[in-house]
C-alpha cells in the first residue's frame, strides 16, 4: 500500500506531467477581455474601485496578483496549475469521506487515488487549465469543492467549528463566480446519496439555505450582477432552455467518456421541441432511474449520475449562456462520476487487473491532456482546431480571420471573414474586420 505522503506526490506528479506543455500557452480571446485589457486587473487602485460596478471580485484579485507578481502568461499557467493541484487534492480526500460516510466496508484509498487521478489527467479539464481565462471554473471549484468537504468535516465529533469555514468557502466560491449559488443544492444530492433522514438534512442544511438568500439579494441589488441575470432570463425561454440543457447535458455526459472531440466554442442548437431530445430525454432518465434504484447498495452511483446531471443540467437551463455551453463546465461536475467509475473498477476486478487498466486509461488520457494543451500555443492553432469542429459558426470562422490578421495573412484572414459572413450575412464585427482590411467577398461566398 502506498503512504500518504506519497499518493500525493503521485498526484501533483501526475498534474505535471499533463500540464507540463500548458505553459507554452499565449493568451486567447476571453483572457484579453478579462485579463490583458481589464483596468481591474492592473492595479489595486483600480481593482478596489470596481467593486461596486465589476463582478467576480475574488477571481479578478488572482489575476491582479499574477500581474504584479509578473513572469506574463507563464505565470498566470503556474497559478491554474497549482489551482488544478488543489482540486485534485480536493476530490482524493472527498472520495475518502464519502467512503466512510457511505457505510460500505472496503478499503477506499486506491479508489480514491484512481478517481483523483483521473480527475487530474482527463483532457476535458483542459479548458479549465490551460487557457487562461478558464480560471474562473477552476478558482470556483477550489473553494466549492473546500466548502464540501469543511461541511463533510463539520459532522465529526469535536468539529463542529468546520461548518462555519464551510460557509465562508461557499461565499468565496460566489465571488469567484455566481454559479456556486448552486451549493445548497450540492449539499442535499450529498446527503440524498449518503441516506441521511430529512430532519438531519433540514437541520444542517439551514444556515446554507439562509446564506444563499442573503448572497442572492446581494447579486440582485449589484448592478453588474443584474444587468447579467436580466440578459440571461431573456435570453430563451424556459421551455426552449430546459430541452436545450438536455441536449447538451448528454453531449457533454459524452465528451467525458469520449474526450476526442473537445472545443472550445461548440455549434450547439438551440432546441425548440421535444421530438428533437427524445433520445437524450430517455437517457437521462434512465441514469436518474439507476441512481434511485442503486443509493442502498451503490451509493456512490447515486452520488456520481445525479451530481453530473445536477451540476450540468439546472443551473443554465434557469440561467441560459448565449453560448449555451463549454467544456469548463464539466470541471464541477464530474469528479464524483470519476469515483464512481473508480470504486466500480475496484468492485469488478482484482487488484492486478485494476492496475493494468488504470496505468493504461491514464496514459492514454495524459496522452490526449498533452495533444489537447498544444492549440493554446497560437490564436491561430486555436481558431482552427476550433472551426473544424464548428464548421458552420460564424463566430469561430471570425475570430480565425483576427488570429490570420494578427499574423500579417491577409488573404487568409479575407477568406476566413467571408465564411463568416456566408453563415451570417448579420456578423457585425466580421463586416467591421473585413473592411479594416479593404477586403470584399466573392458573390458566390454570399450566397
Amino acid at each position: 500500500m502506498l503512504r500518504n505522503a506519497t499518493r500525493y506526490w503521485l498526484l501533483a506528479g501526475a498534474v505535471l506531467f499533463a500540464y507540463a506543455n500548458a505553459f507554452f500557452g499565449v493568451f486567447q480571446f476571453d483572457d484579453y477581455k478579462v485579463i490583458v485589457h481589464a483596468r481591474e486587473t492592473h492595479s489595486w487602485d483600480a481593482w478596489a474601485g470596481s467593486l461596486g460596478s465589476g463582478y467576480r471580485p475574488l477571481l479578478k484579485l488572482t489575476y491582479l496578483l499574477n500581474e504584479l507578481l509578473g513572469a506574463g502568461a507563464s505565470g498566470f499557467h503556474l497559478f491554474n496549475l497549482l489551482l488544478h493541484l488543489g482540486n485534485v487534492v480536493l476530490v482524493y480526500l472527498l472520495a475518502l469521506q464519502f467512503g466512510r460516510r457511505c457505510g460500505v466496508p472496503r478499503d477506499w484509498s486506491r479508489a480514491a487515488l484512481f478517481a483523483a487521478l483521473l480527475f487530474a489527467v482527463h483532457p476535458v479539464h483542459s479548458e479549465a487549465v490551460t487557457y487562461l481565462s478558464g480560471r474562473s471554473a477552476s478558482l470556483m471549484t477550489l473553494f466549492y469543492l473546500s466548502a464540501l468537504w469543511a461541511y463533510v468535516r463539520s459532522q465529526e465529533p469535536g468539529q463542529g467549528g468546520f461548518r462555519y469555514l464551510s460557509l465562508l468557502l461557499f461565499m468565496l466560491a460566489v465571488s469567484s463566480k455566481e454559479s456556486a449559488m448552486l451549493f445548497p443544492l450540492a449539499l442535499l444530492v450529498w446527503e440524498w446519496a449518503c441516506r441521511t433522514p430529512w430532519r438531519i438534512v433540514v437541520k444542517r442544511l439551514w444556515p446554507y439555505g439562509l446564506l444563499f438568500v442573503i448572497a442572492a439579494l446581494a447579486l440582485l441589488l449589484h448592478p453588474k450582477y443584474w444587468t447579467l441575470m436580466s440578459e440571461s432570463v431573456h435570453l430563451r425561454s424556459l421551455h426552449d432552455s430546459f430541452l436545450t440543457q438536455l441536449y447538451v447535458t448528454v453531449a457533454q455526459i459524452g465528451k467525458l467518456v469520449w474526450p476526442l472531440a473537445l472545443n472550445i466554442d461548440p455549434d450547439y442548437p438551440v432546441v425548440h421541441e421535444i421530438g428533437a431530445v427524445l433520445p437524450q430525454s430517455l437517457l437521462l432518465s434512465a441514469l436518474l432511474m439507476l441512481a434511485v434504484r442503486c443509493r442502498g447498495t451503490r451509493p456512490w452511483l447515486s452520488l456520481g449520475l445525479v451530481w453530473l446531471v445536477v451540476h450540468l443540467l439546472v443551473l443554465n437551463t434557469f440561467f441560459p449562456r448565449a453560448d449555451i455551453a463549454n467544456e469548463r463546465q464539466l470541471y464541477w461536475a464530474d469528479w464524483a462520476m470519476l469515483c464512481a467509475l473508480a470504486v466500480e473498477a475496484e468492485c469488478w476486478l482484482n487488484r492486478r487487473a485494476v492496475l493494468a487498466m488504470s496505468g493504461a486509461l491514464l496514459c492514454v488520457l495524459a496522452g490526449l491532456t498533452l495533444y489537447r494543451n498544444t492549440v493554446y500555443y497560437s490564436e491561430v492553432a486555436l481558431w482552427e482546431d476550433t472551426v473544424a469542429k464548428s464548421p458552420g459558426k460564424a463566430r469561430a470562422w471570425n475570430n480565425l480571420g483576427f488570429a490570420y490578421q494578427l499574423e500579417g495573412r491577409g488573404d487568409d484572414a479575407v477568406h476566413a471573414y467571408c465564411t463568416a459572413i456566408r453563415l451570417d450575412p448579420a456578423h457585425v464585427k466580421a463586416h467591421n474586420n473585413l473592411a479594416r482590411l479593404d477586403g470584399q467577398c466573392e458573390p458566390q461566398a454570399m450566397n
